[in-house]
C-alpha cells in the first residue's frame, strides 16, 4: 500500500546511510543494509458536521417580552431558514402563530408575602444574651435566693467591662453588696446589642415593608405565554480512530511531517489512492445524521519507515518526509536497547545496594 510521493525503499536506506555515516565514529560503521525496513501507514481522519437542531417548547415570560419582531411559524419542521440565519450560527428563535396568550399572575399586583418575615416586617430576636463574664452561671448569690425585688423590669442591662473578671458589685436586682457579677449587675444575661432588648429587628429582606417583587412575573402583575420554537446549528466533530497509534518514540516529531491532506464536500468521492482498509475504517463513520446540513471530511495521511536492526542493536530508526519535501531521520532506542538499559540500571542499583551494606 503506497500514498503519491511516498519516499521508495532505495531513497530511504540512502537518507539512513547518509544519517549513519555523519555519526559513524559515535554509533559504529553500520549501513542501512543491517537495517528491516517496514512502513506505518498513519491515518489521522475526521467527520466535521454542521447539524441542525428544532426544538420547540411552552414558554413563560414577565409582562411583554417584546415577541412581534420573531419569525412566526405553523409547523417548525415545514418552516424554511433563510441562508443569512444559518450564515450567522446563531439560534434562531420563532413563534408558533396564534399561540401568545397574557394572563394575569396569582400575585395580583406583582408583590408577594415577604418569606423572611410573613408579612410582619419584622424579625424575633433574643432579647438577651449569656453574660460573657459569667455566663449565667453565678451571676448573683443572694439574688437567686430570695428571688429578687418586687417590680423590677425584666430588661436586662447593657453589658459592663468589669476591671477585673473575678469582681463581684453590687446586685441591680436585690441590691445585695458584693454578691453580683460585674458584668451582668447580677441577672445572668446582657441586653442583646441587635435589638437593644426590644426582642424584635426589622426585616432586611423586605426593608420592613412586609411584601418583596414576584420572582414569577418579575414585579408586572402579568405573564405572557407562547409556544417558542428555536432553531441551532452546531459543530460536531467526529474522528475516526488511528488505525496504527503514531510510534510513541518520535510522535512529538510528526507535526513536521509532509502530510498529504484532503478535504471532502458532502458528494465527494473518498481518494482514489486510500488504501482498502483506510477506506473502510472511513466509511463507517459517513453515514448521515438526524439534521446535518453540511459536512466536511478531512483526511490526513503519513508513512513513516520503520528500520529495525536485523541482529543485536540498542537503536532504530524512522524516516519520513518532512515539510520541505526531503527525509528526516529520527533515531529512538529499540527494545532491545531498553531491555539493555533497565538491566544495567539494576546491576548498577544492586551495586550500591552491596556497597552500602560493606559500609555498615
Amino acid at each position: 500500500m503506497t500514498v503519491a510521493g511516498d519516499p521508495s525503499e532505495d531513497e530511504v536506506r540512502a537518507e539512513l546511510d547518509a544519517y549513519l555515516a555523519r555519526r559513524r565514529g559515535r554509533w559504529g560503521a553500520r549501513t542501512s543494509a543491517y537495517f528491516h525496513l517496514d512502513r506505518l501507514h498513519l491515518l489521522d481522519a475526521s467527520v466535521v458536521r454542521r447539524v441542525e437542531k428544532r426544538t420547540e417548547t411552552t414558554r413563560d415570560e414577565p409582562g411583554d417580552p417584546g415577541l412581534a419582531e420573531r419569525p412566526v411559524y405553523d409547523v417548525l419542521d415545514e418552516y424554511e431558514v433563510d441562508p443569512r440565519d444559518v450564515r450567522r450560527g446563531e439560534p434562531l428563535d420563532l413563534v408558533k402563530r396564534d399561540t401568545v396568550s397574557k394572563r394575569a399572575c396569582a400575585c395580583g399586583n406583582g408583590l408577594r408575602q415577604c418569606p423572611a418575615c410573613a408579612g410582619m416586617t419584622y424579625r424575633p430576636c433574643e432579647p438577651a444574651r449569656p453574660c460573657p463574664v459569667c455566663a449565667g452561671v453565678s451571676p448573683c448569690t443572694q439574688y437567686l435566693g430570695h428571688g429578687g425585688k418586687p417590680g423590677r423590669t425584666a430588661r436586662p442591662p447593657k453589658a459592663r467591662r468589669p476591671a477585673r473578671p473575678e469582681e463581684r458589685v453590687k446586685c441591680a436586682a436585690c441590691g445585695a453588696p458584693d454578691s453580683a457579677c460585674g458584668a451582668c449587675q447580677g441577672w445572668g444575661k446582657v441586653r442583646c446589642q441587635t435589638c437593644q432588648g426590644r426582642g424584635r429587628v426589622p426585616c432586611t429582606t423586605c426593608t420592613s415593608k412586609g411584601t418583596v417583587r414576584c420572582e414569577t412575573c418579575g414585579g408586572r402583575g402579568e405573564l405572557t405565554s407562547w409556544t417558542a420554537g428555536r432553531i441551532t446549528w452546531t459543530s460536531e466533530t467526529e474522528k475516526v480512530p488511528w488505525p496504527h497509534r503514531p510510534p510513541k518514540r518520535v510522535t512529538s516529531h510528526l507535526h513536521a511531517g509532509l502530510w498529504h491532506d484532503n478535504q471532502l464536500g458532502p458528494g465527494d468521492p473518498l481518494p482514489d489512492d486510500l488504501s482498502l482498509p483506510h477506506r473502510s475504517l472511513v466509511e463507517q463513520h459517513l453515514d448521515t445524521v438526524k439534521g446535518e446540513q453540511d459536512r466536511t471530511v478531512v483526511i490526513r495521511r503519513l508513512t513513516v519507515v520503520r528500520a529495525r536492526p536485523k541482529g543485536s542493536g540498542n537503536r532504530e530508526y524512522y524516516i519520513f518526509k518532512n515539510v520541505s519535501g526531503g527525509l528526516t531521520v529520527r533515531p529512538a532506542m529499540s527494545d532491545e536497547g531498553r531491555r539493555n538499559t533497565a538491566a544495567v540500571l539494576a546491576a548498577a542499583a544492586a551495586l550500591v545496594v552491596l556497597v552500602l551494606l560493606l559500609v555498615r
